[in-house]
């Protein structure tokens, strides 16, 4: 098996997690139908088993946090990956809604543990003119388990206990990501962090070429170093020092959140409705899903060719336009032909979901797994993720109140997310930098 075989072996594999993390988001989509008719949920159970996962994945990042810098990524992993398991089988088997909502947090901590240290993972085992397409698979595979989800909805909707077997449907992937972690090497960084320098000359040689190997053990030796004097805590993540990575951590994800990807999602599937037939709406909801699958591979082809930050520039304004161009169809609902306020509400959602799934929506993850030096870079890296959680909890709180109001009706929730995304422009040019082919020790050396 050559090199770059190994590579995609262990990103396939690490991805395994983000394909759990877009299952177990999307399954309870296609599963509420059956839950409602057998459960007998009320509108406060409901409420409960959809945010139990949300709930759940914001503990994920404090236990991750430092067991991903004490017992090393692979590890971590592998806990997840039983956590997962653990979570499928009590969701599938719950007699109950409370047994349920246990299952379904138990999904969630899961999903806050690997979307921390996945990424991560990825980044420090892939070579720096790599780095961006080996972390992106981590992106690309929230999505097919996005659509997966709504696959295994399909083909299960009419079974009876059909909650059951969607539930059960995740039980594989968490067994795949359990089995894959067993196979694949530790981070090579983290095993020169704890000295185990020869495992590490190891891992490297199997994934580099030999002067490749030699000089990345050197450069991360050296830092290594330099910092033995300095006893590195978690406090240092507000130091100074690691300002703009801080900024860049709470930043990308509050523009990432905030730039309305639920609400077009949310309101994809009454406005689908509202255009077509109740078939021809779900497979345009469904198209939702592969589009969003096409753009991330489209994305992971730029993000080492073009830069982190041209592709983010690119989505910033690519999502406000779109963003623009679906509140003013609904603003002008009343005037507007129908042909073009048809093509307007369809095509804003589809471009949207286009230059989302190239920007916003691995960027994110990727730069959270590339700005924070090695010896904090676990935790820092759950702390990016804890940000995710937080502020998609604040969108799913607000959402539902602003579209209760006028801003529902005229589209002026779109107008507050374009004015967000807009915002964002700023960010991209005086906080974030470029790490696009550096290494993780060449960035690391920017703070020093």
């Amino acid at each position: 098996m050559n090199k770059n075989t190994i590579i995609y072996f262990i990103a396939a594999v690490a991805a395994t997690g983000g394909l759990l993390f877009g299952f177990d988001t999307g399954v309870i989509n296609v599963a509420l139908p059956s839950l409602r008719e057998q459960l007998h949920l009320t509108p406060s159970q409901e409420s409960m088993v959809v945010g139990a996962v949300l709930f759940g994945a914001m503990f994920g990042p404090f236990i991750s946090g430092f067991l991903t810098d004490l017992l090393g990524r692979k590890k971590i992993n592998i806990i997840a990956s039983l956590v997962f398991v653990l979570g499928s089988i009590l969701a599938a088997i719950a007699p109950n809604t409370n047994s349920l909502i246990a299952g379904r947090l138990l999904l969630g901590l899961a999903i806050g543990i690997v979307a921390a240290t996945v990424p991560l993972y990825l980044a420090e085992l892939s070579p720096k003119e790599k780095r961006g397409r080996m972390v992106t698979f981590f992106q690309l595979a929230i999505t097919l388990g996005i659509l997966l989800s709504y696959v295994v909805g399909y083909i299960f909707g009419n079974a009876e206990n059909a909650w059951r077997l969607m539930f059960w449907a995740g039980f594989v992937p968490a067994i795949i990501l359990f089995v894959g972690m067993l196979l694949v090497p530790e981070s090579p960084r983290w095993l020169l962090s704890k000295g185990r320098d020869d495992e590490a000359k190891s891992v490297l040689n199997k994934l580099r070429e030999p002067k490749e190997a030699e000089d990345e053990y050197n450069e991360t030796k050296k830092l290594l170093e330099e910092e033995k004097n300095n006893k590195s805590s978690w406090k240092e993540l507000f130091s100074e020092r690691l300002r703009i990575p801080l900024f860049i951590g709470i930043g990308i994800f509050a523009i990432q959140q905030f730039s309305g990807i639920n609400a077009i999602i949310y309101y994809s599937t009454d406005i689908f409705k509202q255009l077509f037939s109740d078939s021809d709406a779900t497979i345009a909801t469904v198209g939702v899903g592969v589009v969003n699958t096409l753009a991330t591979i489209l994305g992971m082809r730029f993000l080492d060719k073009w830069g982190r930050k041209p592709l983010l520039y690119t989505g910033l304004i690519g999502t406000a336009v779109c963003l623009g161009t679906v509140g003013l169809a609904f603003y002008f609902q009343d005037i507007l032909p129908a042909g073009l306020r048809q093509i307007m509400l369809v095509g804003g959602i589809y471009s949207y979901i286009i230059f989302f799934a190239i920007s916003l929506g691995p960027l994110g993850w990727l730069l959270i797994s590339e700005v924070y030096p090695l010896k904090i870079r676990g935790f820092a890296s759950s702390m990016g993720s804890f940000n995710h959680w937080f502020f998609d909890l604040m969108v799913a709180i607000s959402f539902p109140l602003m579209r209760a109001t006028s801003l529902g009706e005229n589209g002026g929730i779109f107008g507050i997310y374009m004015l967000v995304v807009l915002l964002g422009l700023f960010f991209a040019k005086y906080v974030v930098f470029e790490t696009k082919g550096l290494s993780l020790e060449d960035i690391e050396k920017k703070y020093k």
